[in-house]
């Protein structure tokens, strides 16, 4: 019997976050880069969150009780984000990557989304060929940069955290930005640490997520321009003691060159891919790990 196509409970986010290390982990590793998630623990920590956050959909198969490839689309805004996207180590070659692809294109497209996206290494030429044969085509390259700001760099303009107050300017100016609102993205994330926004003319010039941590990871964020977005990284930098890992489109050229001469390492490239809708950002940016 093929396999069975479910949902992914939180009970079961132990499992099928090991099985989503394991699949970053080798094919990482097979290119010489350092896996996305640093632990399993990671891993299930994020499948776990995905799982019991409502508007997270969740793909899943399984076979003789075992999970073989699963993904997620975070449904709660305008757009679908999605993954992660993973196939067990030992069932790759069988075209379940593409099943549990095809499954969220499709319940997606019913429900009206007219824009999906996903962040993608650049190495793993696999997931590239799946996703722009569905339709995906890349819309922006980004590198990974791992860091903090120096020391000598100071926000040129007000600093300061978010709270919900901020919540409708923030999401205004998404919009603005990227074509679409993200409230309950930017929502969820200010459970987790107060976003960083940045004031200029009395009015919120941008702002920027995170998930805190030993090494906290910069989610996605929007400004005005890049001396704005500067702005955000360094506030991030004070709010956090350790290294900041963040995604900073290629194009933004001047702000990726003054991240690498303040100290931060560039570890690998990605891809930012589009089905359907997309509107070239009226700003800065920065993707999160999903959109």
């Amino acid at each position: 019997m093929p396999p069975t196509l479910t949902t992914v409970l939180p009970e079961q986010a132990d499992e099928v976050g090991a099985m989503v290390y394991e699949s970053f982990r080798e094919i990482a590793e097979r290119h010489n880069f350092t896996p996305a998630f640093a632990t399993p623990q990671l891993a299930q920590l994020v499948i776990r969150l995905l799982a019991q956050t409502e508007g997270n959909e969740s793909y899943l198969l399984v076979e003789d009780g075992q999970p073989l490839a699963c993904n997620f689309g975070d449904e709660r805004d305008e757009v679908v984000g999605i993954g992660p996207v993973a196939v067990a180590v030992d069932q790759q070659g069988r075209g379940l990557g593409r099943q549990v692809m095809e499954a969220l294109v499709e319940r997606s497209e019913r429900n009206g989304f007219t824009s999906l996206r996903l962040v993608q290494s650049a190495y793993n030429m696999q997931s590239f060929a799946l996703y722009h044969s569905l339709g995906f085509e890349v819309q922006s390259m980004f590198a990974i940069a791992k860091g903090r700001p120096s020391a000598d760099d100071q926000p040129a303009d007000h600093v300061r955290d978010y709270t919900a107050a901020d919540l409708d300017a923030c999401d205004a100016l998404h919009r603005d930005v990227m074509g679409f609102g993200r409230r309950h993205d930017l929502e969820l994330f200010a459970t987790f640490a107060p976003p960083v926004v940045v004031e200029r003319g009395g009015q919120i010039a941008g702002y920027l997520t995170r998930f805190p941590g030993e090494e906290a990871f910069v989610m996605h964020g929007v400004a005005r321009d890049e001396g704005a977005l500067r702005d955000l990284i360094i506030g991030t930098g004070n709010a956090e003691e350790g290294t900041l890992t963040l995604q900073l489109p290629c194009g933004q050229a001047e702000t990726l060159r003054w991240a690498m001469a303040g100290g931060f390492r560039i570890s690998e490239l990605g891809s930012y891919m589009v089905r359907g809708d997309y509107q070239q950002p009226m700003g800065a940016w920065i993707p999160s790990g999903f959109y």
